[in-house]
């Protein structure tokens, strides 16, 4: 080939193998079950109350972000579909937003205002100047879109030792309290300093971590005989 053409031709297979579809592996495919069937059966269910929300926990480049996201898009397309592509909660007369699935990351610096902005750029909904009213956004963003499933990626970007890391950790746990299945990404979530410290940074769905063998002996050593002179 000429000079030309050859470079079409390489183009043309970078572009190829650069896109190529996502491998489907044994774990994947039941990650991709599990997820499906979790955001199914909480999005059908009427009572209010907490929904039981998922960890995906992995190594790093290992296609956590790809399969969760391929999975909440089959999702949103069903119940899309289900509901004729219109909101079931739209009020009439009013713009209709309908967003089953949101998406996004956890701040590199997490705090509970930085959550709610994250969460709410994806929406493009208005900042509120406090806390409280960040909360109430998110709240309202979360219903008018009709959003089902809630997505935050990174989460192992809380570390549990910074007091603002686990007020961010109890905002999103109040969050699984708004009809809204709630799932966590991240590498090696189990790690002592995401789950492992107290009972108040519990990750929600996931019990924490065991305490070391060190810390065990500590705790359940019985205290030393007296002497026979202090007797």
């Amino acid at each position: 080939m000429s000079a030309r053409k050859r470079g079409l031709h390489d183009l043309h297979r970078a572009a190829t193998h650069v896109n190529l579809r996502m491998q489907e592996t044994p774990m994947s495919a039941q990650v991709t079950a599990l997820m499906r069937a979790r955001l199914q059966n909480n999005a059908l269910k009427q009572t209010p109350g907490t929904r039981d929300g998922l960890m995906i926990n992995g190594g790093g480049y290992q296609g956590k972000t790809e399969t969760a996201c391929e999975t909440a898009a089959e999702f949103e397309d069903f119940w899309r579909d289900l509901h004729h592509q219109l909101n079931p909660n739209a009020i009439p007369g009013t713009r209709d937003l309908f967003l089953p699935v949101a998406y996004c990351q956890t701040p590199v610096k997490a705090t509970p205002k930085g959550l709610c902005e994250a969460i709410l750029d994806f929406y493009g909904a208005p900042h509120a100047k406090t806390l409280r009213g960040l909360i109430r956004n998110v709240r309202d963003s979360l219903h008018a879109h009709c959003t089902t499933a809630l997505l935050l990626d990174d989460i192992t970007r809380l570390k549990m030792h910074r007091e603002d890391d686990q007020d961010t950790l109890d905002l999103i746990r109040d969050l699984m309290s708004l009809n809204v299945t709630l799932v966590l990404i991240g590498v090696n979530i189990p790690a002592p300093g995401c789950c492992g410290k107290a009972s108040r940074i519990r990750a929600p769905g996931r019990r924490c971590c065991r305490p070391s063998n060190a810390a065990e002996a500590r705790t359940t050593r019985r205290p030393p005989r007296p002497s026979a002179a202090s007797t």
